[in-house]
């Protein structure tokens, strides 16, 4: 079994982060660049990893566990550093983001269609965000105001999206249905909450960017966006007829399949390239009817 202290740099105290200063200022890397860079030594996993993996972890594996962990440190790490600015260090973020990876390598079942980062990052961030309320308390902002805060940001990237400019507060309010005298405490809690993002640049020199990157990961505001849309889409599948849902997971990469091309998906079905983009663009039309806004972020990416 691994143990999740393991998984993340230790927590430093004040004569530990007085020692790693004096180390800096010779060339000795910190403990989190240490671990940045180890991390960065086991290869990402492909969907067939990740099936094998799963397959062994169920059948009580500990060493395909800790495989499955190690191949996705890095997720956490891209995922943590989203959430600097919240009140907590990018180490204490990484811990708290190994512990919704280590629930989520105990859970991942690869038939039901997503991929395993895709499923993983859920749990981070529940992680993640569990414990940034948890110290947004300490700091005496509620919860509830943590958790409003979330939705305004979401409603804020909507907006702007749809009306091509940033939306006024009296704009977002209206969609989330608050009344006009809580603006001034909305106001001062973002003001608040809202602190300056830390830096990136560790203390010798090296960017955390440039230790660590991972393409799977975008921003935490791009997946607030898409986490609802994603769940809806892939349980709307399961009402397509069986040659739609075919190929919109040949598509784009869904239910563990490998993206492919109009052309590979129509050799493999026995149709033409046109009737495969015909067959397409219909069921991406049923999906969107079944979306609660058709014009959400994940039907625009399919039809890109």
């Amino acid at each position: 079994m691994i143990d999740s202290t393991a998984t993340a740099p230790r927590r430093t105290t004040r004569h530990d982060a007085e020692n790693l200063a004096s180390q800096t200022n010779r060339g000795v890397q910190t403990p989190l660049e240490i671990y940045l860079r180890e991390i960065n030594e086991t290869p990402l996993l492909n969907a067939q990893d990740e099936r094998e993996l799963a397959k062994n972890i169920a059948q009580g594996d500990a060493r395909a566990r800790d495989h499955m962990v190690r191949a996705n440190l890095r997720l956490v790490v891209n995922i943590a550093r989203g959430y600097t600015s919240k009140g907590l260090t990018l180490q204490d973020l990484i811990e708290e983001g190994n512990l919704g990876l280590l629930r989520a390598v105990e859970g991942f079942d690869p038939e039901v269609g997503t991929r395993f980062s895709t499923y993983a990052s859920y749990w981070i961030k529940q992680s993640i965000k569990r414990a940034l309320i948890n110290s947004a308390k300490t700091i005496r902002i509620p919860a509830y105001m943590v958790e409003l805060l979330s939705k305004w940001r979401r409603a804020n990237a909507r907006l702007k999206e749809e009306l091509g400019r940033t939306p006024t507060a009296e704009e977002i309010a209206r969609i989330l249905g608050l009344p006009k005298k809580k603006l001034p405490i909305i106001k001062k809690a973002i003001h608040v909450y809202t602190s300056p993002p830390q830096t990136d640049q560790t203390d010798s020199g090296w960017s955390l960017g440039e230790i660590v990157m991972d393409d799977r990961v975008r921003n935490p505001e791009e997946e607030l966006l898409e986490t609802d849309a994603l769940q809806t889409a892939l349980g709307l599948l399961a009402e397509l007829d069986e040659r739609e849902s075919t190929v919109l997971k040949m598509r784009f990469g869904l239910a563990n399949q490998e993206t492919h091309t109009l052309k590979e998906i129509g050799e493999e079905l026995g149709l033409t390239r046109e009737r495969v983009r015909q067959i397409e663009t219909e069921a991406l039309a049923k999906l969107a009817q079944g979306m609660e806004d058709p014009r959400d972020r994940l039907i625009s990416n399919f039809r890109r």
